[in-house]
């Protein structure tokens, strides 16, 4: 029994090598051009111990979607530590952009996540649960008064989740996510000048200007 411990932590440690190695090799090639000996020596690994961990590239694609769900999940519970709905989802929006510059796994993911095909159907179930985490942050912010009456949570959600999606596909697109920060602050000023009340609305922007101004990811 003494041996046992040891021996899972290497197997975990492996587990985690590769997945790391698969997000990179995901991140630059896609899930079509990706291949299973360039991705076992990325996480270097034989192709047995690859097969042993992920039986095929469908489930370590997917072992990496729901990796990177957990991650940014993570991220946006971290974020409303203290702050109210809306200064949650500015402030997660920010930490999964620091992600998505810093952490393959989380560019693997949603990448993985946005590609047709084999991966489609099951990745569907992601984004639902996401959409129905940022429902709920909507709710609370109708609850507070901080959103206007006139607007569904849900139908907000969909539409900031898209939108968001949008930016730093774009951002990625044209500039390798150079302006990354500068595209979320004006797709926030949009989005909030839409959504927030006159009352409250300068607060919010505000509180954008100061999250991606000269935005630097923060540090792990």
């Amino acid at each position: 029994m003494t041996g046992r411990a040891p021996q899972q932590q290497r197997g975990h440690e492996r587990r985690e090598a590769l997945l790391e190695g698969a997000a990179r090799v995901f991140d630059r090639s896609g899930f079509a051009q990706a291949s299973l000996s360039e991705i076992a020596t990325e996480g270097g690994a034989t192709m047995g111990s690859l097969y042993f961990y992920f039986p095929s590239k469908e489930q370590l694609a997917l072992a990496i979607i729901e990796e990177q769900n957990a991650r940014t999940f993570r991220s946006l519970e971290a974020a409303g530590q203290g702050r109210d709905p809306l200064q949650t989802l500015l402030h997660g929006s920010k930490a999964i952009a620091d992600q998505l510059i810093t952490d393959a796994v989380v560019r693997a993911g949603i990448r993985l996540s946005l590609e047709q095909g084999t991966l489609s159907t099951p990745t569907n179930g992601f984004y639902r649960e996401w959409i129905g985490g940022i429902t709920a942050v909507f709710e609370q912010a109708v609850a507070e008064g901080e959103l206007r009456s006139d607007f569904e949570a849900a139908d907000l959600s969909r539409m900031v989740v898209a939108t968001f999606t949008g930016t730093h596909v774009v951002s990625n697109v044209l500039t390798g996510r150079a302006d990354l920060y500068r595209s979320l602050r004006v797709m926030w000023g949009v989005v909030l000048r839409g959504m927030v009340p006159g009352n409250r609305l300068d607060g919010y922007l505000a509180d954008a200007a100061a999250l991606f101004d000269d935005a630097q990811p923060d540090a792990a």
